[in-house]
Parts: structure tokens; sequence; C-alpha cells
């Protein structure tokens, strides 16, 4: 939303119901929901050991491996890098895509085999073989250990599968007569892959801390109309409380870590989701205008669009602009990450001293709900307004990945 888009709020003048929730629907922001199962795969390669019986065989043929590149060939060593797919870290089952290819020649002819795709789940190595997507291989004798917050996989016996032996043989133009070069189930490597990912599964385990900014605190405490009683805290003050199981103690807020987040093993990704929240209340019985209150539930972190989101309730049934009922999930602070520590060897990242800001629509909101009202009912204005950039706190937290 740009700032041309923004609804304005101009003093002394309630924003109405239904703009206020059309300016917080347009916010929602709903996250993707991350797999339980597996981790998207970012980066790595696999080492395809070409057999030497295999080798050898097709050199009867006058027939040479080559590369297709990005693809490395050295020896019987093929290296093809990793380009995507996704894998159970607990089981080492999923898909691995890889970039280049090999071929083979005979002569003037050329049989093509790329776009591989090693698939553990299914004990398959596919790719386009000679122009055609097909089944390359078998796996056998699959094996897996973590490597960090990755997957080493491990793939004893690639066998040659008789739909790709007749397409190579077709190809180099051996399909008449015999013996012929590639045979079905014919030993042709192994293979080794080294992958990471580029978010994990967050284990639920641990707590994210909010250190609310005392200006923040005081900027609360302070609703009110103007010339406040001497004894201090306004009589329509906000006051914040946790929603379970958050808890609190003085400004320093607790939310354990749920489950279904991800995190990027350099901290820069991925988006941590926390159980319970904040409410704010506010009581206006005394000017006849009920009790309002605003949650703040499940907050979210995402770490690659720096802006933190909550499900948002707004309910008081005496004063229609403050009982908007459940507006889903809207982005409410922007942050900035002050450090990133990450230990590969126990999957966790910490991320510290995070700086949130509120946002130009939440301070909007704070307003039309928790000054207007005041206004409307003791026509004296406030002199606590929110605004865009206000300090809400600091966070920090550490997250353990799958």
């Amino acid at each position: 939303m740009t700032d041309a888009s923004q609804p304005r709020l101009v003093r002394g003048k309630a924003l109405s119901a239904g703009i206020l929730a059309t300016a917080l629907l347009a916010l929602l922001a709903l996250a993707p929901v991350a797999s339980a199962a597996t981790n998207p795969v970012a980066s790595g390669s696999t080492t395809l050991t070409i057999n030497g019986g295999f080798k050898n065989y097709l050199k009867t043929f006058g027939i040479s491996i080559q590369k297709i590149s990005p693809a490395k060939l050295k020896g019987a060593k093929a290296t093809l890098t990793v380009t995507g797919g996704k894998l159970d870290p607990t089981t080492g089952l999923g898909e691995v895509s890889l970039g280049g290819g090999l071929k083979f020649k005979a002569g003037k002819k050329t049989a093509p085999v790329k776009g591989l795709v090693l698939n553990t789940s299914k004990k398959s190595l596919t790719g386009k073989v000679a122009g055609k997507q097909m089944k390359f291989g078998t796996v056998a004798g699959f094996s897996f250990a973590r490597n960090g917050f990755g997957v080493n996989l491990t793939v004893k016996k690639l066998k040659l599968t008789g739909s790709a032996a007749s397409a190579l043989n077709k190809k180099l133009g051996y399909a008449k007569g015999k013996p012929k070069p590639f045979i079905a189930n014919k030993l042709m490597a192994k293979a080794n892959s080294e992958t990471q990912p580029s978010t994990v599964a967050v284990v639920p385990t641990g707590n994210a801390s909010l250190a609310l900014s005392p200006a923040a605190a005081e900027k609360l405490s302070k609703v009110g109309p103007e010339n406040p009683p001497a004894s201090g805290n306004h009589p329509f003050k906000v006051s914040l409380a946790p929603v379970s199981p958050t808890s609190q103690a003085g400004l320093n807020l607790t939310f354990p870590i749920g489950p279904e987040g991800t995190i990027g093993p350099a901290g820069t990704a991925g988006t941590l989701k926390t159980l319970g929240g904040l409410t704010l209340t506010q009581d206006l019985e005394a000017v006849g205008a009920g009790v309002t209150t605003l949650t703040m539930g499940n907050i979210w972190i995402d770490l690659a669009t720096k802006q933190a989101s909550v499900e948002v309730s707004i309910t008081n049934p005496k004063t229609a602009a403050a009982n908007l009922g459940n507006l889903g999930r809207a982005s409410i602070a922007d942050f900035v990450v002050g450090g990133i520590a990450v230990d590969p060897a126990t999957r966790t990242v910490t991320v510290s001293n995070a700086s949130a800001t509120l946002q130009a629509v939440t301070a909007e909101t704070l307003n039309s709900v928790f000054i207007k009202p005041i206004e409307e009912k003791t026509m004296a204005k406030d002199d606590v307004q929110f605004a865009a950039g206000d300090p809400l706190g600091t966070f920090s937290f550490t997250a353990v990945g799958e």
C-alpha cells in the first residue's frame, strides 16, 4: 500500500468503521503455510561416479560420455549443480533438481540427458533422455545424513531403465541389431548429493521476547483528554495485558514459539510463528462509550519482509467505530534486525535486538479506536497521537531448525 492510498485521519473527526475496516483488511498478509515434512532445497551439488564397467562397455561401441554445462566432468566423476527440490530432513525422502547433464556421443550423433531429478521417495532418477521425458535410472541402496541445516544423500546404485536404454540406442543409431550399447538394468553409477535448504521447519520450542519501548508504554498510559489530573495517568488510559500462553514481567513480554514456522539458515528468510498475543483495553464507561478491547493474537515475524503481523480483533458493543470484530491477519510493524548468530551444528538461528516500529495504518487504527471516541464524547482534544515510526520495542529469539 502506498502513502497515497492510505486513509488519512483528520484531527477532530472520527474515522468511520467502514473506512477503518477497509484500511485494515487491505493489509491482510496471510503467510504461506510451511510444510511440516519437507524443506525447500536451495543449493548444493550431486556427484555421479560413473561405473567403470558401464563406461568401458560403451567404449567398445565408440561411445563417449561428455558434460552438458554447468555440469563438470573429470574422469569418472560428473558433478551437477543442485538447483531446487524439497527434502524431508528426518528421512532424506524427497527430490533434488539438478542443473546441466550428460550426453552420449557416437561419431556425429549425440544423445543428451538433462533436466535430471533425483527422487528418493520414488527411488528414481528422471529427466529428458534423448529429447523425451522419462525415468532414466532406478535408485538402490539409498541412505542419508544431516549436514548442518541440510541433508547429504548417498545412492549406491543407479541402474539404467529399459525405456531410457531404448531411447539412447535409437538416438545413437543402435535400434536394430545386437549387441546394443545400452541395456536395461545396467549399473551406470553411484551418486552423492550435498544439499542446503532455503528454509527449514522450526521446532516449536523456546520463546521470542519483546522488550516494550518505555515511550510506547508511556503513550498508552497518557491517552485521555487535555489537562489530565495531577495524579498522573489519564482516566481513559489504555492498559496492556498478555494473552495466554504469552507472559509478562513489567515491560518484558515472552511469546512461546509455535509450530509451522520456518527459518532460513542465514536468519534472513522464513516466518517465525508465536503463540498467545496482547490485548489493549480502554474503559470509556465514564462517558457512556463502553469498553474497547483490541486483541493482537499469534504474532508472526517475517524475516524476509522485516514485518510483524497479527490476527486483529477490535470490540466495543457501545461504540460502533471500535466494534469491528475479527479483521483477520494484518501487518502492524516494521523491524530492523540488530544481530544474527547461526550455529549449523545445533541448527539454531538467534536473532537479537530487532527494533520494531509502528506502521502507518497501525498508528492510525490506535488513534481511531482509542483517541477519537474520547474526543467525540468530551469535546476535548488529546495531546497524545500515535504515529508511523513510533518505537514499539526490541525483540529477540532463538529458533531451532528441524
